[in-house]
Formats: C-alpha cells, sequence, structure tokens
C-alpha cells in the first residue's frame, strides 16, 4: 500500500510561516552577533580637556568641581571658630572650621583675617573680603 501525504491549506499556512520565522530569526542573527567597525574619529585630547567644564562630565570624574569661594565674614562662636562664605555666588552661609564646604572642599582654619580651604589637597589663603569706603554720614546732634 502507498502512503500519499495529503496537506490541508491551514497546514501549508502554519509550514510557511514557521520558515518564514526561522529565515528572520537566521538574519537578524547573523547582523546583531557580528561586530560592527566604529566610524567614529578618534577625539583628540585637548577636545577631552575642553569639555571637563560640563556638568555631566563631572558627575562621572573623580575630580572635584572648582567652586568660587569669597569670604564675607569671621567670628568666634561657641561651638568653635565660623567663617561666613559664599559659593559661587550665592548667599552667604557660616561653616564651622573643619567641615566640609562642598564635595571635596574643606575649611581647615578660620583665622582673624581670613581662611584656609583645602581642596584636591592644595591648601589656600583666602582673606576676609574688604569693603569700599562708604560715604561719610552727617552727624546728628541735638541743638
Amino acid at each position: 500500500m502507498l502512503l500519499i501525504p495529503r496537506f490541508s491549506p491551514p497546514q501549508m499556512v502554519q509550514g510557511l510561516g514557521l520558515l518564514a520565522a526561522l529565515a528572520g530569526v537566521a538574519v537578524w542573527s547573523s547582523l546583531l552577533l557580528t561586530s560592527a567597525e566604529s566610524h567614529t574619529p578618534a577625539a583628540a585630547p585637548q577636545l577631552l580637556a575642553a569639555r571637563s567644564d560640563s556638568p555631566a562630565l563631572q558627575w562621572f570624574s573623580n575630580q572635584t568641581a572648582p567652586v568660587q569661594i569669597k569670604v564675607s565674614g569671621v567670628m568666634a562662636g561657641s561651638r568653635g571658630a565660623v567663617a561666613i562664605l559664599s559659593l559661587n555666588d550665592g548667599p552667604p552661609v557660616s561653616f564651622l572650621q573643619g567641615e566640609r564646604v562642598s564635595p571635596g572642599v574643606k575649611l581647615v582654619a578660620v583665622e582673624g583675617d581670613g581662611v584656609v580651604i583645602e581642596q584636591g589637597g592644595e591648601r589656600v589663603r583666602l582673606e576676609v573680603e574688604r569693603l569700599g569706603e562708604g560715604v561719610e554720614m552727617p552727624r546728628l546732634v541735638r541743638q
């Protein structure tokens, strides 16, 4: 007895769909698993150094961000010496001696006419800003 295979139309559609899926898997796996050549030109070190002021790059850097510090005043308090500092032209804030001013910046010493700041292993002395000569006010005298 001779067997003759019979294919119904739904079986043929199912077989063609399976072949299409296998062909798609083969094409995409060959595309995704091969290494692609990089067409990006190598950046010069000068360009990398020029872009280091970007805040996003500083998040992932191990270097501290530059901080502009102005010393408004110094005084002795009940808990120790206090310096009044403005960071990056912000409002004045008080800091105790030995306190961290910003990431990587520490207030090392408070002196009579200035402060010593340590940033990146380097110590810098900053003096209290002097106010310019003001307008002399007339004396109020009772007559």
